[in-house]
C-alpha cells in the first residue's frame, strides 16, 4: 500500500481527528448510525482531497476498495455501514506509522460513504 501525498497527509490526518472526535463526544457506549452519519461532510471531504492525488487508481487501492467492499455484505444497510466502520477501525489500528494510519483511513473513506449514501437512500429524512 501507498501513502497519501505529502501534501495532503497533515489535512487528511486532521479530519481524521475530526472524524473521530465527533464520534467520542457522546455520551453512549456504542456508536449510533446517527451519529456516524453526522461525519459525512468529513468523510467528503477526505474523498475529495485524497482523489485528487490519484491515490485511488495507485497501485492496487483500487482493488482493495472493492474487496472492503465485498466484505461488507449484511442484511441491512445500517448493518453494512457500522461493519464498515468497525472493519476501518480495526483496521487502521494495526497500522505502525502515523503515516500508514492515514492512508488505511482514506482506503477505506470510499467505502464509508458508499455505506452511509445507501443508508441515506433507505432512510430519508
Amino acid at each position: 500500500m501507498q501513502f497519501l501525498d505529502k501534501s495532503i497527509n497533515d489535512n487528511v490526518q486532521n479530519l481524521m481527528v475530526d472524524v473521530f472526535e465527533s464520534i467520542s463526544a457522546s455520551e453512549k457506549n456504542e456508536i449510533l448510525v446517527q451519529e456516524l452519519m453526522e461525519t459525512q461532510s468529513i468523510f467528503e471531504q477526505v474523498f475529495n482531497i485524497t482523489k485528487q492525488t490519484g491515490f485511488y487508481e495507485a497501485e492496487d487501492h483500487l482493488d482493495l476498495v472493492k474487496a472492503i467492499d465485498i466484505e461488507t455484505k449484511n442484511d441491512t444497510v445500517e448493518d453494512e455501514l457500522m461493519e464498515a466502520w468497525t472493519m476501518m477501525v480495526a483496521n487502521i489500528n494495526a497500522a505502525t506509522t502515523q503515516e500508514e494510519f492515514n492512508a488505511r483511513f482514506a482506503l477505506f473513506t470510499p467505502v464509508i460513504l458508499k455505506k452511509m449514501n445507501a443508508f441515506k437512500i433507505s432512510n430519508p429524512e
